[in-house]
């Protein structure tokens, strides 16, 4: 019951967050690609965080609460198929800035946060 009540606690502020940042990004697909890349280089440095510290109730409330609620795969994909041109180039382009992001986002990581002792 904790777990599930950190996840609903991360989600309203990353959900907030989200809304937050289509009220400062009024172009829905400039904005759902802006909060995906945000939500994903949060999410891969959190992810060394948790691995390497083991806390596991800020894991619960950071990646599948905050990040989650940030991020929104249902949001690209309504927009990629949206009858405006470039909809496949939309789904493209987060896919794989998602991925850049990763390969850049967690060695890095890796080489900033150290390791529990």
């Amino acid at each position: 019951m904790k777990s599930l009540v950190l996840v609903s606690i991360g989600g309203v502020f990353g959900t907030l967050l989200r809304y937050f940042l289509s009220v400062i990004i009024p172009d829905d697909r400039t904005g759902t690609l802006v909060a995906n890349m945000v939500g994903v280089a949060l999410a891969s440095a959190l992810l060394v965080l948790m691995e390497r510290r083991g806390i596991t109730e800020l894991r619960h409330l950071l990646l599948p609460g905050f990040c989650a609620g940030l991020t929104t795969f249902s949001a690209v994909t309504a927009q990629s198929l949206e009858p405006r041109e470039g909809g496949l180039l939309f789904l493209a382009e987060n896919l794989v800035t998602s991925i850049i992001i990763i390969i850049i986002i967690l060695p890095l990581a890796r080489r900033v946060i150290p390791v529990r002792s």
